[in-house]
């Protein structure tokens, strides 16, 4: 049996009369019988024919029967009734213009029949004449069954329809094969364009994603912590993406028959268009932002993203009621959809309605704010996992901590690394290692074995030969009691106790009854004292929320930390109290002094990657970090940290050299004002690679740590330049050296420099660094996206001139600044030494001071034990061999010569034993020639002289 004929069976309205009743039951139970025979079909289609014929032709006038027996035709029905669609046609033509049938039938199977009709006629299967297309016009006007539903229109089509077949088939065989012909090659040209098209699209969809990608790169890129080319990162982003939105909106344009090509252009353009918008977000540009995501609406009217990041600039841009009201649209076409979706997106509206609504007050959303689920008690697994726990082997001792402090933060413990951990679902934390960027710990907690997984996963940006070989996953089982499901209660904060005074004094001596009241622990403590170096006063500055005068604070120590262990200093000043001191690995500054990173994060942090500083001014090569919010931070070139106050105000610098304690002397710089700076540098002689250093240079009104910046005149504009992605070249001092390059950063890209001959505390004046010869980059090696000083090498090019114009337009000769240099020679301070047996510093000049030899950077020297120890590092781009070296000492001085350089004479903090061999040794990964040499023995005092 047929369903779509049994459907329509079932549908028609009973006949009144017995015997059509009867006969249409009869019809019924053939049609769907399970076996039917030829006769069983004919005698079906006879009763349905009979039921159908009008009265006075001897029928019973049944015309629904009609509708039965045009679906029979149109479809067949084995194994008597085949496919006929020209009776099925007329069929359907006779029911619909029957006089009773808009008032006997319904809407719907009046509709359905019309609907069959034109489908039969628009296939060719109709066949109709002139009569039947007469009475297919009489129902498109409205007659008979015409002003029922739908049926006019598609009678009106089937018309036309019909109406052109029937032209056709009276047409000359000559002009329809013609005609044939031009419509085949109408169908050809049309899918061929279709064909172009889409290939069109998919080519500009492949070209798109590319330039999708390198703008997704540069934006992650940008948004790392520690970043200092984050804003030029994200400009490339917003390069990247407009350029793809390009190449979609040119291909756009020349879809006009690939619908669906152009509905998914379209749809990615609005992506574009959206991540841009948050690109501009993340840099503040609110204008260009909300122009963004309004052209994402315009491509796609329905999307959440695009709304969310066009409030989120209107309400950068104080447009509030806007605002308002986008975030509502927003809200309320999230109505529909699901959590699991797009929870954290109803999340982020609803904070930013709570924003407007704190400006806003009476403005009223159309939703209602979902509860938040309230935390069953027995979800809380974050007090079921405190406690030790061993991973490794049974009984190996390899264990860790998990610790939650008072005020909630959970730590991760192992020694001397802490890390702080945040909740990332219920039984998973995740937290960063501060001292490794990029460094993520999980943890997930499995309560029916009670064992945590631990899983340490490196920076991606490290090399593949530099990546940990071994297991970075393991299991831990618990090695302490599992704490009870009651929380205990925490003890009452004391009073917060007055700050200690700044002002160094000797420790007050207690007596035996105080010395009782101090704890086990705190006598168990060892005594650890601070080196006599400890700078006292430390100055901070290029950053104002820290910047300022910080004090050592002697009775002061670390949480966790012995004390004497690290150094703590305080600001002081009419400032917030802010602390200086040593936390995980770094040195920073914090508004409290408290070992949790949630309750005192650093405003500002230097890693000690080398965790042997006692003091800040030990580290070797300080990158401060800036914070910028929660768990974002920025790299900050400017900020500097001196233990002697830096005073550098338009081109004035001065030096310390050393001096007794009370009576050290400050040998001032020249004078420099704005007006005595060169206006005008002129670099020449440069030929090969990075000879675009040759060329003119004008002073600039911008500065960098206090000196000027000169930018290149004659600047040739490149494509790489008038898009923004290629800065033009600067020439600006920077570390010791004045450089050029297209950066203007801390430890930029340098393509040229020239060592400073006063070092990083030298005047301001290019011509200090005449006449020491200029070094160009000769090879890189990069590592990530961004490249440290360290993986570059630097070859010596003598043929460099450099010429400072003058105020009058004159050209100073290179001689003249050369002598000059020499002379500036005198201002050059001597290597920097530490005495741990005396805190004051031997006086008087060193024969050969550092800014001398070019392959010295520092030297150190200090008395333990019975010997004294020297340090000297040499400059990265000197090559060391040790068969070139040679020591020389006598009493006081230590000479150390290199083949092909000067001698390099340190003065000794102490005599030594020069009848003793000098024990050397040098360590390549440091690039540190260490000298142990024997104290020498005390002269015995001159006899006294006898009465006369």
């Amino acid at each position: 049996c047929d369903g779509s004929n049994m459907e329509v069976v079932n549908r028609l309205p009973r006949p009144t009369d017995p015997a059509a009743l009867g006969r249409l039951v009869d019809a019924q139970r053939i049609l769907c019988s399970r076996c039917v025979s030829e006769d069983d079909c004919e005698h079906a289609q006879a009763l349905l024919e009979e039921l159908a014929k009008p009265t006075e032709a001897g029928g019973f006038g049944y015309f629904p029967a009609l509708l039965t027996l045009a679906s029979l035709h149109e479809a067949g029905f084995e194994p008597a009734i085949s496919q006929d669609g020209a009776k099925a046609a007329r069929y359907y033509l006779e029911l619909l213009m029957h006089e009773k049938a808009s008032s006997g039938l319904s809407v719907e199977l009046l509709d359905e029949a019309a609907t069959q009709l034109c489908s039969l006629v628009k296939d060719g299967k109709a066949a109709l004449q002139e009569q039947e297309l007469s009475q297919l016009q009489e129902l498109a006007s409205g007659e008979g069954s015409g002003a029922a539903g739908s049926v006019s229109s598609w009678a009106r089509f089937a018309a036309t329809e019909a109406g052109r077949q029937l032209q056709e088939a009276k047409e000359d065989p000559a002009v329809r094969e013609e005609r044939l012909a031009r419509k085949k090659a109408r169908e050809e040209q049309r899918a061929q364009e279709l064909a172009r098209q889409q290939e069109a699209a998919r080519e500009a969809l492949r070209r798109a994603e590319e330039l999708r990608q390198q703008g997704n790169d540069d934006y992650r890129q940008g948004q790392m912590p520690g970043n200092a080319r984050a804003r030029q990162d994200f400009e490339r982003a917003v390069h990247f993406y407009a350029g793809a939105t390009d190449v979609l909106s040119e291909c756009l344009g020349g879809l006009t028959i690939a619908a669906d090509e152009a509905n998914e252009v379209r749809r990615q353009r609005g992506i574009l268009h959206s991540n841009a918008a948050q690109v501009q977000l993340m840099v503040e540009n609110w204008f260009e932002a909300a122009e963004l995501a309004k052209k994402a609406l315009q491509d796609d009217p329905e999307g959440v993203k695009p709304k969310y990041r066009l409030a989120r600039a209107q309400v950068g841009l104080g447009e509030w009621e806007n605002a308002a009201q986008t975030t509502d649209e927003a809200l309320s076409a999230l109505k529909s959809k699901g959590d699991k979706e797009f929870g954290d997106m109803r999340l982020e509206l609803w904070k930013l309605a709570e924003e407007i609504s704190k400006t806003l007050p009476a403005w009223q959303w159309s939703s209602s704010k979902p509860a938040a689920k309230e935390k069953k008690a027995e979800d809380d697994y974050e007090r079921k996992i405190v406690g030790t726990w061993e991973y490794g082997p049974p009984g190996s001792g390899q264990c860790y901590d998990v610790v939650l402090e008072k005020w909630g933060a959970l730590l991760w413990r192992e020694k001397e690394m802490q890390i702080d951990l945040l909740r990332k679902s219920k039984l998973r934390w995740r937290g960063e290692y501060e001292m490794i960027s990029g460094m993520v710990l999980n943890l997930s907690y499995e309560p029916g074995s009670d064992v945590l997984m631990t899983e340490f996963i490196p920076p991606p940006d490290v090399p593949e030969e530099h990546r940990w070989k071994g297991p970075s996953k393991f299991t831990a089982r618990r090695v302490s009691p599992q704490p009870t499901s009651d929380p205990p209660q925490p003890d009452p904060e004391p009073p917060p106790a007055p700050p200690p005074d700044p002002t160094p004094r000797p420790s007050p001596v207690t007596s035996p009854a105080e010395g009782s009241a101090a704890t086990a622990e705190e006598a168990a403590a060892p005594e650890v004292v601070l080196p006599k170096s400890t700078p006292q006063e430390l100055w901070l500055s290029g950053c104002s929320e820290v910047s300022g005068r910080y004090e050592l604070l002697p009775d002061a120590s670390a949480p966790g930390s012995a004390l004497g262990r690290h150094a703590v200093y305080r600001r002081v000043g009419d400032g917030e109290a802010l602390y200086l001191w040593y936390r995980g690995g770094n040195w920073g500054v914090t508004a409290s002094l408290k070992s949790s990173s949630l309750a005192a994060p650093f405003l500002a942090r230097c890693p000690d990657t080398s965790g042997r500083t006692r003091h800040p001014m030990e580290v070797r090569r300080p990158r401060w970090y800036v914070r910028k919010g929660r768990g974002q931070e920025d790299l900050a070139p400017g900020l500097q940290l001196c233990s002697a106050p830096v005073a550098l105000a338009a081109g004035q610098a001065s030096e310390r050299r050393p001096g007794n304690a009370e009576g050290e002397k400050r040998v001032e710089g020249p004078s420099l004002q704005a007006a005595d700076l060169p206006s005008v540098v002129i670099i020449s002689g440069r030929s090969g690679a990075y000879s675009e250093v040759n060329g003119r240079y004008e002073l600039s009104k911008s500065t960098w740590a206090g000196r000027p910046i000169y930018m290149k005149a004659d600047q040739k504009e490149t494509p790489l330049v008038a898009l923004d992605l290629e800065k033009p070249l600067a020439l600006f001092f920077d570390h010791g050296y004045w450089v050029v390059a297209r950066e203007i950063s801390s430890l930029p890209r340098a393509l040229a420099r020239c060592r400073h001959l006063r070092g990083v505390g030298g005047s301001s004046h290019l011509a200090d660094g005449s006449g020491v010869a200029w070094e160009f980059l000769c090879d890189e090696s990069h590592v990530g996206h961004l490249v440290s000083l360290d993986t570059r090498k630097y070859m010596v090019d003598r043929s460099i001139d450099l010429q400072i114009v003058d105020a009058d337009g004159g050209i100073i000769p290179s001689a003249t600044l050369g002598a000059a240099s020499e002379e500036e020679r005198a201002f050059s301070p001597p290597a920097r030494r530490s005495f741990e047996h005396d805190s004051q510093a031997p006086t008087g000049d060193v024969a050969a001071g550092i800014a001398c030899q070019r392959w010295v950077a520092r030297a150190s020297g200090e008395v333990a034990g019975e010997e004294v120890r020297v340090s000297i590092v040499m400059q990265d781009s000197v090559s060391i061999d040790m068969q070139d070296l040679s020591l020389d000492v006598a009493q006081k001085v230590l000479k150390v010569a290199l083949k092909g350089y000067d001698v390099f004479e340190f003065e000794l903090p102490a005599a030594v034993d020069t009848d003793a061999n000098p024990k050397a040794r040098w360590m390549e990964k440091t690039r540190t020639l260490r000298v142990r040499l024997s104290l020498g023995t005390p002269s015995p005092p001159p006899p006294s002289g006898g009465a006369g």
